[in-house]
């Protein structure tokens, strides 16, 4: 299929086979059609050439397979394969939205402009207890199925290849309510609220840029470097390449348009509780890389968020207040006394 490739979305897959082919139907229901996919499969087993394959009539979609290396590697090697001015990320468990991408690309201001998406989150899959759900999904839920008994059994709720069938009506089923479970929390209402979609004066918009729901043109990607391997585990290898292009002069802003839907999907353990611990001390391990590798007061207040020491409205409240000191000795005192922790 050609196409003009004006437009790359990058995605990095590893063992979710089920939720990505759903992922890659959504693509289909795009408004904006000029667009490339490029897919990277990081050790996979059996692969995804299966559920790529029989889209190639319909998307012009390049797959790049590899032995697992991590989730910064296997967006690098993407990367390397795409064309597009401008690169949107997605990740493999997220269904887009039919203006998904036409919302990305009316938001992108050249090299200068960095684009956040807003994410929901839609249930397609119920499976009993290996799921991270609360009590209001729940409940949901068994409005949906029609009784809290039936989630005692796994329930699909929106099988792989009815999006590839009907992409329009599927999607529409989506949107009105069908699996939808609402925002996720990671959209910072609250910064959105005080600062506007726009972000305008809030330093730390970087700071709610993942490769979730992202866009930024290729060239200021490449003069950032891509992505560090050297982080591993989950977390922050997505925050570290948006806090250089901040650095490089990327301005960060909201876009409620440009939505996509996270499926609730298993964790690495079966135990949701177990595996929340296990991606949080990863997080944290990646968070000291983040902050060796930068040693700004910025990146050190970004980790106060973390260690829930203060919210990023308050983080940003500090550093401008820093930033208005005439005498630099405050600014020395608090980078020297972050640094040694």
């Amino acid at each position: 299929m050609a196409v003009d490739p004006q437009v790359s979305l990058v995605m990095a897959t590893c063992d979710k086979r089920e939720y990505l082919a759903l992922t890659l139907e959504s693509l289909l229901t795009q408004t904006y059609r000029r667009f490339e996919v490029v897919v990277c499969d990081d050790g996979t087993a059996g692969g995804v050439a299966d559920l790529v394959d029989p889209l190639r009539d319909r998307l012009a979609i390049t797959l790049v397979a590899q032995e697992n290396r991590g989730r910064a590697a296997a967006r690098n090697a993407a990367l390397e394969r795409a064309q597009g001015d401008l690169v949107v990320f997605i990740d493999d468990d997220r269904m887009a939205a039919p203006g998904f991408v036409a919302a990305h690309v009316g938001a992108a201001n050249g090299d200068s402009r960095g684009v956040i998406g807003w994410k929901r989150r839609a249930m397609t899959w119920w499976r009993p207890g290996v799921l991270p759900v609360g009590e209001d999904d729940l409940l949901r839920l068994a409005d949906r199925v029609g009784s809290a008994e039936r989630l005692r059994e796994p329930v699909r709720l929106l099988e792989p290849g009815v999006l590839a069938a009907d992409p329009e009506a599927a999607l529409a089923a989506v949107e009105k309510g069908g699996v939808e479970l609402g925002d996720e929390p990671d959209n910072y209402h609250a910064i959105v609220e005080e600062y506007g979609t726009g972000l305008e004066g809030f330093r730390f918009g970087w700071a709610l840029a993942t490769t979730a729901n992202l866009s930024a043109s290729r060239a200021a990607i490449e003069e950032a470097g891509g992505f560090d391997e050297t982080f591993t585990g989950w977390g922050l290898e997505d925050t570290d390449l948006s806090y250089r292009l901040h650095r490089l002069g990327v301005r960060f802003s909201v876009s409620t348009e440009a939505v996509n839907y996270h499926q609730v999907h298993p964790l690495a353990d079966p135990n949701p509780m177990v595996a929340q611990r296990v991606m949080r001390a990863q997080l944290m391990r990646n968070l000291d890389h983040f902050c060796r590798r930068h040693r700004a007061l910025d990146a050190y207040l970004f980790r106060r968020r973390w260690e829930h020491a203060m919210t990023l409205a308050e983080a940003d409240r500090l550093l401008k207040l820093i930033e208005r000191e005439t005498d630099p000795v405050l600014r020395r005192e608090l980078e020297a006394l972050y640094a040694d922790r």
